[in-house]
């Protein structure tokens, strides 16, 4: 029998990065989507995490216990978090992101 998998059900952010640290870790994921087959009314693109706002990743500050969560998540090798830094566009001291290109990047 082969090494140890996992499925993951949803490509949103939480499933994203389920599916990066398992597979980070060795393990073989199938990760199920329902695009680009079915989309929510809410859906417009084929791309994963696309309905990220600036209230999924809010204050980037190390003063928050947001903004430590999410420097501790750079710290574990975030998919999510190297995305949103990635695609970062100004927000005061929020993290917001492009959402067009925060999806492809995690996608």
């Amino acid at each position: 029998m082969g090494g140890p998998s996992a499925s993951v059900v949803g490509a949103g952010l939480a499933g994203c990065e389920a599916a990066w640290q398992l597979a980070r870790r060795g393990v073989e994921v199938t990760l199920f989507e329902m695009k680009p087959l079915r989309f929510s009314p809410a859906h417009h693109s084929p791309d994963f995490a696309e309905l990220v706002c600036s209230n999924s990743l809010r204050a980037s500050g190390l003063g928050s216990a947001v903004g430590l969560l999410k420097e501790e998540m750079r710290r574990l090798g975030s998919l999510v978090i190297a995305a949103a830094d990635e695609c970062a566009v100004p927000a005061g001291r929020a993290l917001a992101v492009d959402r067009v290109a925060f999806a492809r990047s995690i996608t």
